[in-house]
């Protein structure tokens, strides 16, 4: 193995190994955080000096390993859908590009991060930021109208939570997934 060789495998194992650091103790914070129990002060200790140094975040920046991978990990938010009711059939928002789908997908992203806050029993969101919310998603509802050309007077639009089918269901050929209703708005359109 030749010296550039030998340099390379020890950088792709110093790589995968700050990764699983950093997943795992992104776990053990998360697990922390959910089930509301102190962290350990000498693992905190260890992680703090280890991972939070200037050198290891610049290039945890750098090379996405401080990104921790967490798609792959329990208790990540599901994605969530902007559904509407046209005349009985189900309807969502049309783009006319991707980068206006793009910023659709972070707005959607946003309101999913406000109504677990909102729904989070510990922490409580300001009447302002209440009727922010509320006024976009309502914007987004009058929107989704007027694309479809509804003609009926009253129109619900709900965001939903895409849930997957586990994985005990998925080699049983139930692959479908199901929208899981957590706010709906009621329009009443005046013509």
């Amino acid at each position: 193995m030749t010296v550039k060789e030998r340099i390379f495998f020890l950088w792709g194992r110093a790589h995968i190994i700050l990764i699983f650091i950093v997943c795992a103790d992104s776990a053990y914070v998360k697990y922390c955080v959910f089930n509301k129990i102190p962290q350990n002060r000498l693992k905190s200790a260890a992680s703090n000096l280890l991972l939070y140094n200037r050198p290891v975040q610049l290039y945890g920046k750098l090379t996405g390993t401080a990104a921790g991978y967490g798609f792959f990990a329990p208790n990540i938010k599901s994605n969530g859908l902007i559904v509407g009711d046209c005349d009985g059939q189900k309807i969502m928002p049309q783009f006319k590009s991707f980068e206006t789908a793009m910023r659709f997908s972070v707005l959607s992203s946003t309101i999913n991060d406000y109504l677990i806050l909102h729904s989070d029993s510990t922490q409580k969101t300001s009447a302002l930021e209440d009727e922010c919310y509320d006024k976009i998603f309502k914007s987004i509802a009058v929107k989704m109208y007027y694309q479809n050309k509804c003609t009926q007077d009253t129109f619900y639009t709900s965001y939903n939570l895409v849930i997957f089918p586990t994985l005990q269901d998925y080699p049983a050929s139930n692959r479908a997934y199901t929208l899981l209703k957590t706010k709906e708005v009621r329009l009443s359109i005046k013509k």
